[in-house]
């Protein structure tokens, strides 16, 4: 068998990406980067992602800031030489671009800059595929001007790029995530996830909260214990009275608002909005997912229920690590060794989905074998997408 081909992830976290790209034999990691911030009042090292890429990878990744990192530094310690590497992942952070801060349309951070030395990484390291996962907003926000110019840096180092947004529900995931993502080769035409699913979709009944919890309820049936991901963190009396109020099934703190007898339970925010008659705003927050369709985008901050809709259908509590590790697509048992668990689910919400970063490597496969997958290929095992799942776009329009 050939040498597997290499693959670096920059900005790396808890290795969700990387994680599409290790479970499969064509394919080792050699190098991660993460500085490891949490929040901006947290510092560096604080959100501790580094233990869960080593637990689930095997390497400890160099915590390190990327604007001052320099790509002949990082190569020298990767024992890389330019024009080696298959595989470059740098899935810079979104946090300044989503669309989820409504701030961030009034000023461009310097943050934002972390995309352009991407670029820069890539000029030098010289990978035959570079891949870059991000908000939508890279490419039709207020600050796309970066999306242009590592762009251009990428077509003067000899890239072909492909950039299109992508809904992920659409790939088998079941929660409703809206990326930008780049693909860039040096070596033939790059390709989209949209050439790997073409003439094939995934049934709808497939991608929702009820069948991803059902599934993983199954795997987990006769297996041990599972320390790590069956937890949640506990609430107050104030927050489970509320969520107790919420009707089951996708009920939200509308529904609470409505009901004379529970509207003081809601929060001094939520009122007001109530009052002012401002109900589509915040919609999510203190909300129970639907069982019977896709979850809502999981978030970084995706660890308490005033954050968005993550409290479960029916039961009063957040869906456990576990849980919201599977409808962002994370193999069954991976695992998420954080000794903080808010920690945990920043791991979870930062991460690319590794459902699609199984499809992303296949796809990068593809370009390099010219070998047009079959749908068996790009379906990632111990998830809650499965084969069976997948039917021609012929059939679904009959």
């Amino acid at each position: 068998m050939p040498a597997p081909w290499s693959v670096v992830d920059f900005f790396s976290c808890g290795g969700g990406t990387s994680a599409g790209f290790a479970r499969r034999p064509e394919f080792r990691i050699i190098a991660a980067v993460d500085l490891e911030m949490a929040k901006p009042s947290g510092g560096q090292g604080a959100s501790d992602c580094n233990a869960t890429y080593l637990a689930n990878h095997g390497i400890a990744p160099m915590n390190r800031d990327m604007m001052t990192l320099e790509p002949r530094e990082f190569a020298e310690a990767a024992g890389l030489t330019p024009g080696q590497l298959s595989v470059m992942i740098s899935c810079a952070p979104c946090t300044h671009l989503s669309r989820a801060n409504p701030r961030n349309h009034l000023a461009d951070r310097p943050e934002n800059s972390l995309i352009g030395r991407s670029g820069a990484f890539a000029a030098h390291l010289r990978p035959e595929i570079f891949l870059m996962e991000n908000a939508r907003e890279l490419i039709m926000g207020n600050y796309r001007h970066h999306h242009a110019a590592l762009v251009a840096t990428l077509q003067r180092a000899g890239y072909h790029v492909r950039s299109d947004i992508h809904f992920f529900d659409r790939f088998g995931l079941p929660q409703v995530r809206e990326r930008a993502l780049i693909v860039a080769s040096r070596i033939g035409e790059a390709r989209s996830l949209k050439d790997l699913w073409q003439g094939w979709a995934v049934r709808p009944e497939a991608t929702t909260v009820r069948t991803a919890l059902r599934r993983l309820a199954e795997w987990k049936e006769g297996r041990p214990d599972d320390p790590e991901g069956d937890v949640f963190p506990g609430m107050g009396p104030g927050v489970l009275a509320r969520l107790a109020a919420t009707p089951h099934d996708g009920g939200g703190w509308v529904d609470v608002a409505r009901n004379p007898r529970t509207r003081a339970l809601l929060t001094r925010d939520c009122l007001r909005r109530w009052h002012a008659g401002d109900l589509g705003s915040h919609p999510d927050v203190y909300g129970r997912m639907a069982l019977d369709r896709p979850a809502p985008t999981v978030k970084r901050e995706c660890g308490h229920v005033g954050n968005g809709r993550y409290a479960h259908p029916a039961e009063d509590r957040l869906l456990t690590v576990r849980e919201m590790a599977t409808l962002q697509g994370f193999p069954f048992d991976y695992r998420f060794p954080a000794r903080s668990i808010s920690n945990r689910y920043r791991h979870i919400g930062d991460a690319v989905p590794p459902m699609i970063a199984f499809q992303i490597a296949e796809l990068v496969k593809w370009m390099k074998t010219g070998r047009r997958p079959e749908p068996g290929d790009f379906v990632m095992p111990n998830t809650a997408l499965r084969l069976e799942d997948l039917t021609a776009r012929s059939r679904m329009a009959a």
